[in-house]
C-alpha cells in the first residue's frame, strides 16, 4: 500500500511537471504571435503614405548624426603638408627680400618668380589630390548637423553635389551601405507619395476644370427605338364644303429611325485624366518657384537658380551650383538655407514622381483612344 501510494505520487508530480511545460509553451507562443502580429502591423504601416515619410525623415536623421560622429572630426591628410609648404614659401620670400633687398631687382624679381610658381605648382597637386582648404576656413561648410542632412539627402537621392565628401575609411564604408539601404526606400517614398499626390491633384483638377462628360457611345435618348413625330399641316383658309360631310385634318406622321445601341457599338469607360500641359506647368511653376528663391538667397541669377533647381530635381547635380557656399553670410543663415533646400528637395521629388505618373496615365489613355479608333483595340464595355 505504501508503494502505490508513493507511485501515485510521483504520478501527480509529473503531471504537474508536464502541466507547466505546457503552460510555459502557451506562454511562449502566446508572446510569439503578439510579437509576430506586433511586427506585422508595424511592417504594414511603415508602407502605408505616413509610414513611409516617418521613415525617410528617420532615417536621414539617423544618417546625419552617424556621418558627423565619423567625419567631425576628420582632417584632410594633405592639410598639415599645405600649411607647411606655405610657410617655409613665405619664409623663401622673406629671406630673398632681405638679402637682395632692392639693390638687384633684376635678381629678386626672377627669384620670386620661381618661387611662387613652384609653390602654385604644389598646389595645384594638392587641390588634384583632394584638398579643399575647408580645414583652414571655419567661415566653410562643414559638418553641421544641417549639413550633414543636405549630405544624406544627397546620397539617398543620386544627386551627388560632391562639395562635402567623406574622408576616413569609416565614412566612405558608411556612404556605400547608406546609399544600398536608402536608394531604395527613396524610390518607395516617391511611389507612395507621388500617388497619393496623384489622386489628390486629379481631384482638385477635376473639381476646378469641370470638364463637360463625353456622350458615350451607344447611350440612347429614348428607350423606344422609333420615334414617332406628328405635325400639324399649316393653317389655310379653306372653303367650307357643301353638306354635312366633316373632312378630317391631315396629319404628317413621320418615322424617325433612332439607331440601337448594337448599331453603335457598347458603352466605353474612360476615366477622366490629367493633361500633359497641366503637369508641365506645375513642374515648370515650382521650378520657377525655386530659381527665385534661390536667386535672392545666393545672389544667383535667375538663369542660375533655374539651372540649379532643374539639374537637382532631376538628379544631375554636378555641384557648381550648392546653396550654402556664400562665405559672406553667417552660419546660421547657411544652415537655414540648408534645411529649407533639403524641404524642397524632397517635396520636388515626389511632385516630380506625380506628374510623371499623371502625365504616363494621360499618354497611355490617348494611346489606347487611337488603338480603338484603329480598331485595333477592343472597347472596354462599362458595367
Amino acid at each position: 500500500m505504501h508503494s502505490t501510494y508513493v507511485k501515485m505520487a510521483m504520478d501527480r508530480q509529473r503531471a504537474e511537471l508536464r502541466n507547466r511545460r505546457h503552460r510555459r509553451l502557451r506562454t511562449a507562443m502566446a508572446f510569439q504571435n503578439k510579437v509576430k502580429d506586433c511586427c506585422r502591423k508595424v511592417t504594414a504601416f511603415f508602407f502605408t503614405q505616413i509610414g513611409v515619410c516617418g521613415l525617410i525623415v528617420g532615417y536621414t536623421i539617423v544618417g546625419a548624426f552617424m556621418f558627423i560622429a565619423l567625419e567631425a572630426e576628420a582632417r584632410h591628410p594633405l592639410t598639415q603638408e599645405v600649411i607647411i609648404r606655405r610657410r617655409s614659401c613665405v619664409d623663401y620670400l622673406w629671406n630673398i627680400t632681405h638679402h637682395l633687398n632692392v639693390l638687384n631687382y633684376d635678381q629678386w624679381r626672377q627669384d620670386v618668380n620661381r618661387t611662387v610658381f613652384e609653390y602654385q605648382t604644389h598646389m595645384v597637386r594638392h587641390i588634384r589630390r583632394g584638398y579643399d582648404g575647408t580645414d583652414e576656413n571655419p567661415l566653410l561648410m562643414r559638418w553641421t548637423i544641417p549639413a550633414a542632412l543636405m549630405y544624406c539627402i544627397t546620397i539617398y537621392t543620386t544627386i551627388g553635389y560632391g562639395n562635402l565628401t567623406p574622408r576616413t575609411a569609416g565614412g566612405k564604408l558608411a556612404t556605400v551601405f547608406y546609399a544600398l539601404v536608402g536608394i531604395p526606400l527613396m524610390l518607395l517614398y516617391m511611389a507612395n507619395v507621388g500617388d497619393i499626390l496623384a489622386t489628390s491633384f486629379k481631384f482638385t483638377y477635376q473639381k476646378m476644370c469641370k470638364c463637360p462628360k463625353r456622350r458615350r457611345r451607344g447611350q440612347l435618348t429614348s428607350t423606344n427605338e422609333l420615334e414617332v413625330a406628328i405635325q400639324q399641316p399649316p393653317k389655310e383658309k379653306r372653303k367650307k364644303p357643301k353638306g354635312n360631310s366633316a373632312i378630317e385634318p391631315a396629319m404628317a406622321v413621320s418615322v424617325v429611325p433612332v439607331e440601337t445601341e448594337a448599331e453603335l457599338g457598347p458603352n466605353v469607360f474612360e476615366p477622366q485624366t490629367v493633361s500633359v500641359t497641366s503637369c508641365l506647368v506645375v513642374i515648370s511653376s515650382f521650378v520657377i518657384g525655386g530659381a527665385i528663391l534661390f536667386s535672392i538667397w545666393e545672389d544667383w541669377g535667375y538663369v542660375d537658380g533655374s539651372y540649379f533647381c532643374f539639374t537637382s530635381l532631376l538628379t544631375i547635380g554636378f555641384g557648381d551650383f550648392v546653396p550654402g557656399q556664400t562665405i559672406a553670410h553667417s552660419q546660421d543663415a547657411v544652415d537655414s538655407k540648408l534645411i529649407i533646400c533639403a524641404v524642397y528637395l524632397l517635396l520636388g521629388m515626389a511632385l516630380l514622381a506625380m506628374c510623371f505618373n499623371l502625365m504616363q496615365e494621360s499618354v497611355f489613355m490617348k494611346i489606347k483612344r487611337l488603338g480603338r479608333r484603329l480598331g485595333l483595340l477592343r472597347d472596354r464595355v462599362a458595367s
